[in-house]
């Protein structure tokens, strides 16, 4: 035959017990909880400083060989236009004109706006 005698009900002491140490283990879990959470924080924030680092190497690389590669153009197209101008004669009224159309056309190209509208 079993036993079928109820279980020996609980005191209120130890009732209290078991919810304070109930609520003890629950405040040591969110305090884990807390210490990963800031770690997992912190690690972002080093990543993301990297990333910002990484990108901003890099922008400046891009720029430096830009700046590289426009300056050797431009020396290219000085000597080009040196070869040019040695390699025509022209009258000084001509000269003048063509220096002059020159102008007009580096100032147009270089201000940003079309005046042909």
């Amino acid at each position: 035959m079993t036993d079928r005698s109820p279980a020996r009900p609980m005191s209120v002491r130890e009732a209290m017990d078991r919810v304070l140490a109930a609520e003890r283990e629950a405040q040591a879990q969110i305090e884990s909880c807390r210490t990963d959470a800031e770690r997992i924080q912190s690690d972002a924030r080093d990543r993301a400083r990297r990333i910002k680092e990484t990108t901003q190497r890099r922008i400046s690389d891009v720029h430096a060989a830009s700046h590289r590669q426009t300056a050797a153009r431009i020396r290219e197209m000085r000597r080009e236009a040196a070869r040019l101008r040695a390699a025509i004669d022209y009258e000084p009224a001509q000269s003048t004109a063509v220096r002059k159309a020159a102008q007009n056309l580096a100032r147009r190209l270089t201000s940003g706006h079309n005046d042909d509208h």
